[in-house]
């Protein structure tokens, strides 16, 4: 287990195998020793309505003006400032079920912060579950587009692969 903490604090982590309940205990062990402030969504979300529910009950964003109200595109900004600003962990469990185009944007959202951050700075830290990969690496290599580097060299592949880590736990290696 000290091995996945260290392997959080540098990537993010897609928990896939086993059953859903077997995913759940693994997910509620890492939380345990991660010492991060955690936020968990509840599992099975699809539409991003339900993320945005749920990001506005848990307060995960920081308007820097006072308002009485504010719209939805202030709130998804305030929230993407957010992300960005804190060393929090969020869990995000049977991410299979989301609706593709905001998963992807959140996850290339988190991927984004946590390739762009400074060595030894601060990062949002993210684990999502689902029964398997699903071949999510390669439908994010060519649905998402990430904001490159000027002479970026890595591939968006290569991006994703050295920002999220995969993590089988049907393989006994990752046995609790």
């Amino acid at each position: 287990m000290e091995t996945l903490k260290k392997i959080l604090k540098r990537k993010h982590l897609l928990v896939i195998g086993s059953t859903e309940i077997d995913r759940k205990k693994f997910i509620t062990e890492i939380i345990k020793i991660a010492g991060f402030e955690t936020f968990r969504f509840p599992p099975k979300m699809k539409l991003f309505d339900d993320y945005f529910y749920e990001m506005k009950k848990m307060k995960l964003y920081r308007p820097w003006y006072e308002a009485r109200s504010y719209n939805g595109d202030a709130i998804w900004d305030f929230h993407r400032d957010w992300l960005e600003e804190n060393n929090s962990l969020l869990i995000m469990e049977e991410f299979q079920y989301m609706e593709e185009c905001w998963k992807f944007e959140i996850l290339r959202l988190c991927i984004e912060i946590m390739d762009s951050r400074k060595k030894g700075e601060d990062a949002i830290h993210l684990i999502i579950s689902q029964k398997s990969e699903n071949n999510l690496v390669e439908q994010m290599t060519n649905k998402v587009l990430f904001n490159m580097r000027k002479k970026e060299r890595r591939t968006s592949k290569q991006i994703i692969e050295q920002n999220l880590k995969i993590i089988d736990i049907s393989n006994k290696n990752y046995t609790l």
